[in-house]
């Protein structure tokens, strides 16, 4: 990266935050209490979810819809490396993913690599690089982290965690979407059930035209819907029956 670009990134890039192997330090001075994060089940393979656990979070792993680890009712987080976000950037799929993270109120993207790594992993055009972060944190209102690598990153997840989840009584809603049209809330309560994700949610829909017939539906009745099938109706029968305990 040349010094050009390095001040460009420094004088209209503000709002990104550099992680300094100093700040890296602070989780040992943070009062013990064991938060808790969900982590896209697509995460586990990484480093990340490691350290965390080595770290002593509560790492809860299921499928989110939307970012890889959700901190609060509030915070989600969107991972990337550099060569990642460069790759994303090139085939179009950079806003659209920025873009799902904004349904929550505080939304993070880490970028794991130091900017300068950005400038130099392809031949991209920097003034299109700049722009793209301008516009993640501008126009889609997200914050940009940088770490140095999976550890760091960990630390910060823990450092957002230990922040946020104070007290005993608060609670993570998953996927919690805002702004939503009477139909993505149906869509969204149908998607709560096991295994079902957004195209099979719109089939049980159609075939029974409601929320509410969607969770009267007995297992044969589910069966019959494409993509469900035996095992999958046991499973939702399963949960809609179980006494809350």
């Amino acid at each position: 990266m040349d010094l050009s670009s390095r001040a460009a990134l420094q004088i209209m890039l503000p709002w990104v935050i550099m992680v300094s192997d100093k700040q890296s330090t602070l989780t040992k001075y943070v009062v013990c209490e064991k938060p808790v994060i969900f982590c896209d089940d697509r995460e586990t393979s990484c480093k990340v979810v490691l350290y965390l656990k080595k770290m002593g979070a509560d790492i809860k792993s299921i499928r989110l819809d939307i970012g890889d680890y959700l901190i609060s009712e509030k915070i989600v987080v969107e991972r990337k490396t550099s060569a990642d976000f460069l790759s994303s950037l090139c085939d179009g799929r950079l806003f659209e993913q920025v873009k799902n993270i904004t349904s929550y109120e505080k939304p993070i993207l880490i970028i794991e690599g130091s900017p300068e790594s950005l400038f130099a992993i392809r031949d991209i055009n920097k003034k299109a690089i700049l722009g793209a972060l301008i516009a993640i944190s501008i126009d889609f209102g997200i914050s940009i982290l940088f770490s140095r690598d999976e550890a760091q990153t960990a630390e910060i997840l823990y450092l957002i965690a230990k922040r946020n989840q104070l007290g005993p009584n608060k609670e993570i809603v998953l996927n919690k979407k805002r702004k939503m049209g009477l139909l993505e809330q149906q869509q969204f309560i149908v998607e709560s059930l096991p295994l079902i994700g957004p195209k099979t949610a719109k089939e049980l829909l159609k075939r029974f035209g409601s929320v509410r017939g969607v969770f009267s539906a007995n297992e044969k009745e589910l069966e019959d819907v494409s993509n469900i099938g035996p095992k999958k109706a046991k499973r939702i029968i399963e949960v809609l029956d179980a006494k809350y305990n």
